[in-house]
């Protein structure tokens, strides 16, 4: 897995070009923001609390689906669609299997400017999932081309798309070992906004750095010093609070970081 020191967006985004061609320019690149720490990659349901016990994921997801209709501000999911459930219960903080990706390099950016120690990570989500077919099936097969459809099983063969998402639901009865990159259905504003796609852990509760082969991430570590510079340099661009936020919330936020 390769790792880069940035200082400059001009220099992230060379970086970043670099790593498209060496994986010869892949339809799809993801990217995530996060800081730099043990937990890398690993889903918020995985990381202990301060008492070290874990989230219980079953109770989590179906006391969600039922209290949330109540407190949305918009049509919640019908009971039956599991996919959308756990998609939603992401995006809104809920500890869940699902680690959240952006298609778009420049808003992961500015998610990794908020930690101290920033760092963004370059995913190349279609061989994953062509990875994940090899090792299931033991033979090499065509590289897939496009994301597996997350709300249906088939009978006669795998959907690995459907397979994560049932072993959220079923205590892991169901799920593949390894993770499945996934296109979400957009429930909220918010998703769109921040062009959010996902990656769902299998029943290995593991880093997804130590689940898949190295040479399909890439790891871009911000100087700590740039911060700031980097921030500004965003602001400049037009990306700010509101961009990210496309709300009451994130207009009031960008307003007092402003004013």
């Amino acid at each position: 897995m390769s790792n880069h020191v940035i200082t400059t967006i001009g220099g992230f985004i060379s970086k970043i070009r670099k790593k498209y061609s060496d994986w010869k320019s892949p339809q799809y690149v993801w990217f995530r923001g996060e800081p730099v720490v043990d937990t890398r990659l690993l889903p918020k349901l995985y990381r202990p609390k301060s008492d070290g016990s874990l989230h219980n994921e079953n109770k989590l997801l179906q006391m969600f689906r039922m209290k949330a209709p109540s407190f949305a501000s918009f049509p919640t999911p019908i009971r039956g669609n599991t996919d959308e459930w756990l998609f939603l219960a992401q995006h809104v903080g809920l500890p869940t299997r699902l680690l959240d990706w952006t298609e778009n390099a420049i808003l992961a950016l500015y998610f990794a400017l908020k930690e101290e120690k920033p760092a963004i990570w370059m995913l190349n989500p279609m061989e994953l999932n062509t990875h994940v077919v090899r090792t299931l099936s033991g033979q090499d097969v065509e590289p897939f081309d496009e994301f597996p459809l997350t709300w249906f099983h088939q009978e006669k063969s795998i959907n690995i798309g459907n397979e994560n998402i049932r072993g959220a639901w079923e205590h892991d009865k169901r799920g593949l070992e390894l993770p499945v990159a996934v296109q979400p259905t957009y429930l909220h504003p918010r998703m769109s906004a921040q062009r959010s796609v996902f990656t769902i852990h299998g029943t290995k509760k593991l880093p997804l750095d130590m689940l898949v082969p190295s040479d399909l991430l890439a790891k871009f570590e911000i100087r700590p010093q740039a911060r700031k510079s980097i921030t500004r340099d965003l602001a400049i661009l037009g990306i700010q609070e509101a961009t990210i936020y496309p709300d009451l919330d994130g207009l009031a936020k960008e307003l007092t970081l402003l004013y």
